[in-house]
């Protein structure tokens, strides 16, 4: 059974973590450290199946953020975030401990990995040792870890760095004293038992083999495949690497004792996450709402009320097969932001996302699929219980947002990076096949309807997009733009290129004329993903503005008695 739960509280850092139990008892628990920035969003339906397959094997497990990353309370872009991290590893420790689990392993994830290996030296030096250490695709060094990553952004979005103090990759934004502390990690052999599961591809170098010698007794050292194809995909083509967590799962039976042993934690489902300006604590409520349970976490100020229909509600929403944090933890910052402003903010994660269904291996993505919709169709009605509100939506996001707005009349909807306009979704799964074609070439018909979008009037241009054959913003656009209601779009260079190909200028002219209140933002930088740091910022900055212009906050203003 899995069991959400605050933890980490008495350190003043909580962090958001996912206890796994099996029932009757645990034998033992692993503590799952996650990887760092994007490689956490890709890696994170993964952890999840791996903490599924340990509970079947009698194992639990803690699946967490660290301090600033993910869900997690803090601000990874801090001069002390290395030790924060590694604080964070031993309150997960000291959960699973408290909870009545005894035998604890840690698990690394890529660079997760040397968190782990440097928490487990700390604890066994501070006579707390842990049973054993798994080391999956973890690099050598953080020196090797922050290269690839800065090449990575490079390659990506190519931002230049305006900040001195701001060290910006994918996800990821770090002080340049803790990219020095993380670069000075090494992976040494450890004292306990440990499993090493390395690329086969790079098990055989020098450095490695080095490794794999010093290991103790009791470890294994394992080539698997599947990585890259998980870690380095995009997130709507990931593959989940089925064999090497297995192979996890099977080194952590044979080592922890079989006997189980009753597991009895404390969850706590609200947590203090951060402080508005004036010093009042903003609170963070964990959630499950709708016939399919989905996982929710709302943000308000401690002093509004949570059922006051009076207060804005802005739903947000990810974009491709991503959770709820979204790129360098926008949604997270987002919410947190509008409620130091009086606003409730709602993050959740529907259905093959995140912590709302178990994972299925081969299950088909929800990207700009139907059951996204019907997912947000279920749950608004119960998340916003009639208060203003507003939709904010990131490119399959902004379309699943623009769609709801059809339904559920807000009084604002934001699209961050619209791409998609067609009413229809597609089916399960069929997002996926559509990027693997675009990847190898072919795309169908791809020349002849360029060419006919190029050549047809604009009459046959609307007739062909009521029909499904073309992309006609005006379609989306005018059945989202609600009477009374704000429609904003936020658009990076990309996107105002896509957005201009499919006419998107005409239909917004037309809209308006009818009366529609329409808003265009195009960004003079930036990349469609939100990767670059100045453009998250700079959305941010103009969903906080429309926000706080539309929605009525729950701050109340004190009386003023004359005197």
């Amino acid at each position: 059974m899995m069991h959400e739960t605050w933890f980490g509280e008495d350190s003043g850092a909580p962090s958001l973590g996912f206890l796994h139990v099996p029932d009757g008892g645990a034998r033992g628990g692993v503590v799952i450290c996650p990887p760092l920035g994007y490689e956490q969003v890709l890696g994170y339906r993964g952890m999840r199946l791996l903490s599924q397959e340990l509970e079947a094997a009698g194992v639990a497990s803690l699946r967490f953020d660290y301090r600033g990353e993910g869900d997690a309370a803090g601000d990874t872009a801090q001069p002390g975030a290395l030790p924060g991290w590694l604080a964070s590893i031993e309150d997960a420790v000291g959960f699973l401990r408290a909870s009545g689990i005894e035998h604890v392993v840690l698990a690394g994830l890529a660079a997760g990995g040397l968190l782990a290996a440097e928490a487990a030296r700390r604890l066994g030096s501070a006579g707390a040792p842990v049973d054993g250490v798994v080391l999956w695709d973890t690099p050598l060094g953080g020196r090797r870890f922050l290269r690839k990553q800065r090449s990575l952004f490079d390659l990506t979005v190519g931002e230049p760095a305006t900040d001195p103090e701001r060290i910006t990759l994918l996800s990821l934004t770090l002080h340049p004293r803790a990219a020095e502390d993380l670069e000075a990690l090494e992976l040494a052999p450890l004292p306990v038992p440990t499993l090493a599961l390395v690329r086969r591809e790079e098990a055989g170098a020098p450095a490695h083999e080095r490794l794999a010698a010093g290991l103790p007794e009791g470890s294994s050292f394992v080539p698997i495949d599947g990585q890259a194809e998980w870690l380095e995909a995009a997130s709507a083509l990931a593959v989940l690497p089925v064999p090497a967590i297995r192979t996890i799962v099977s080194w952590v039976d044979a080592l922890l004792p079989a006997d189980p042993a009753p597991v009895r934690p404390r969850l706590r489902t609200e947590a203090v996450v951060a402080e508005a300006p004036d010093g009042t604590p903003i609170v963070e409520r964990l959630r499950r709402v709708g016939e399919q349970e989905l996982f929710v976490i709302e943000t308000a100020r401690a002093d509004v009320d949570p059922d006051d229909a009076a207060t804005g509600v802005v739903v947000l929403q990810p974009g491709a097969a991503e959770h709820r944090v979204g790129p360098g933890r926008f949604q997270v910052i987002a919410a947190r932001e509008l409620a130091a402003q009086g606003l409730r903010a709602v993050r959740f994660d529907r259905r093959v996302t995140g912590d709302s269904t178990p994972v299925r291996v081969g299950e088909p993505n929800l990207i700009f699929a139907e059951e996204w919709t019907e997912d947000l169709d279920a749950v608004v009605p119960e998340l916003t219980r009639g208060a203003p509100t507003a939709h904010v939506g990131l490119c399959s996001g902004a379309w699943v947002a623009a769609r709801i707005a059809d339904r559920h009349p807000p009084r604002l909807t934001i699209l961050l990076s619209p791409t998609y306009f067609k009413l229809r979704g597609l089916p399960a799964g069929g997002y996926s096949e559509l990027a693997a074609l675009d990847q190898a070439g072919r795309i169908p018909f791809r020349d002849l309807k360029a060419r006919i979008r190029g050549l047809a009037p604009g009459w046959a241009w609307r007739i062909g997009a009521r029909l499904q054959l073309f992309h006609d913003p005006e379609t989306l656009l005018g059945r989202a733009s609600a009477p009374g209601g704000t429609l904003a779009l936020m658009l990076t260079p990309e996107d105002s290129e896509n957005f201009a190909h499919h006419r998107g200028p005409q239909a917004i002219a037309r809209l308006r004329k009818r009366g529609a209140d329409l808003r265009v933002t195009p960004y003079p930088f930036g990349d469609h993903s939100l990767f670059g740091a100045q453009v998250r910022a700079a959305m941010l900055r103009d969903v906080l503005a429309l926000t706080a212009e539309l929605l009525p906050s729950g701050v109340r203003e004190p009386s003023r008695i004359p005197s």
